[in-house]
């Protein structure tokens, strides 16, 4: 293998420096390309690094507009049942916007409470609602209600939600579990809680 080596070296009147030289250039070339390949990955890392930073300024952004539109929609829903203390057929004496329980790290708050002296309905307001939203009323927040609200333990519970914009499924599982709809039309509400299911 070296004598055809060397033969080759021979025909095209290379000397075994030029071998040398030729080694060394391409060395240096592909040093060149490493750190050619290095400032590419260094100014793709600051381009990724200036993206995730505008995307996270449009994220707060967005964050804001949907924080206020959520304000918007609890407010507007508060508004309502201040003045009409009824849900489902249950006439209610009064109404405390977000009931909350905080403690050890826990904290549980629902939208809309309304209370008389054996009822408590609690009302959720989203803007749009999610299904499994419905599921985690039904099976996590009225479990969560019961426990960290001990002072309404014999109060019958009915649930409700609030919202602007409500999908078929949301509708489906809603009347699946018993839970009240109050939706925006025009400058008032609808009500459906005729079925209403006590937890």
């Amino acid at each position: 293998m070296k004598k055809n080596v060397k033969k080759n070296v021979r025909k095209k009147g290379l000397t075994a420096d030029d071998v040398w030289a030729m080694f060394a250039e391409v060395r240096l070339m592909q040093q060149e390309t490493d750190r050619e390949m290095k400032e590419m990955s260094r100014q793709s890392d600051e381009r990724m690094k200036k993206l995730d930073e505008r995307i996270g300024y449009v994220g707060e952004k967005l964050g804001g507009v949907s924080n206020n539109i959520g304000h918007h929609a609890e407010q507007f829903f508060q508004d309502v049942f201040k003045r009409k203390l009824e849900f489902g057929r249950v006439k209610y004496d009064e109404m405390v916007p977000n009931l909350t329980y905080i403690d050890k790290g826990v904290k549980i708050e629902f939208d809309i409470a309304l209370l008389n002296g054996d009822s408590i309905a609690l009302i959720e307001v989203k803007n749009r609602i999610h299904p499994d939203f419905v599921d985690e009323l039904a099976e996590e927040r009225i479990e969560n209600f019961r426990k960290f609200f001990p002072k309404y333990k014999d109060y019958r519970a009915y649930l409700g939600i609030a919202g602007f914009s409500f999908s078929d499924e949301v509708l489906e599982r809603a009347g699946r579990y018993g839970i009240g709809i109050v939706k925006q039309v025009g400058e008032g509400v609808e009500i459906k809680a005729d079925n209403l299911r006590m937890y």
